[in-house]
């Protein structure tokens, strides 16, 4: 179990020379500009991320500076703060932790799950051993969670961008706040993070039905 202060605080915090940096979360209005600045990563010059990062870090760079922390560490947490804000927390702490290759896709490494769901085909629920002999496994989880019976909405912040509008409204009727009122600039992106995804997975939203309509 998580602590239950780590579902309310935005913010992040980083393992650095046995202290615990933190990195304030960006505004929502901030955190929506970097989900755009991740969704184009044309944009993403060295230049532009090294601006990017010395606003995210803010009085963070003061503390790694006072650690005696060299621009390497303060890149590495830099990046770090960009990933967990910009794209998603496991993100983060996969390039954090070492576990993205540098000469990959920027996507985690991670060891193939054979229990999972789709490890077979898209039909395939996951669940026990594969026989590798016969291709069956030694049993099967219910027939629902196989990807092809999947039904829950799956929206990259990509998309998230392209319907604006609808969570702009959605936003109004469903918690009667009005994004274009300042809100965004006091709220923490965590704020507005949750309470998208919280729309997306909502049946009635016009966010919702922008990436799952219905089947006619």
């Amino acid at each position: 179990m998580q602590e239950f202060d780590e579902f309310l605080d935005p913010d992040l915090y980083l393992p650095v020379r046995g202290h615990q940096v933190r990195i304030t979360s960006p505004s929502a209005w901030d955190g929506l500009r970097m989900r755009r600045l991740l969704a184009d990563l044309d944009a993403l010059t060295p230049e532009v991320e090294r601006v990017e990062v010395r606003r995210l870090l803010g009085a963070a760079w003061d503390q790694l500076d006072r650690l005696g922390a060299d621009s390497t560490i303060i890149a590495l947490a830099g990046r770090t703060a960009l990933l967990h804000f910009g794209k998603s927390p496991d993100a983060a702490a996969a390039f954090w932790n070492g576990e993205i290759d540098p000469d990959g896709d920027g996507e985690p490494v991670v060891a193939v799950d054979t229990s999972a769901p789709g490890y077979l085909g898209p039909d395939d629920p996951g669940g026990g051993p594969v026989d590798p002999a016969s291709g069956l496994r030694a049993w099967f989880n219910p027939p629902e969670m196989a990807p092809v019976n999947a039904i829950s909405p799956t929206l990259s912040w990509r998309e998230v961008l392209a319907c604006w509008r609808d969570i702009e409204l959605d936003m109004h009727s469903a918690y009667g706040v009005d994004v274009n009122s300042g809100v965004l600039h006091e709220r923490p992106w965590r704020w507005l993070e949750v309470r998208i995804r919280d729309l997306a997975s909502s049946p009635g939203t016009r966010l919702h039905r922008a990436i799952l309509p219905p089947i006619v």
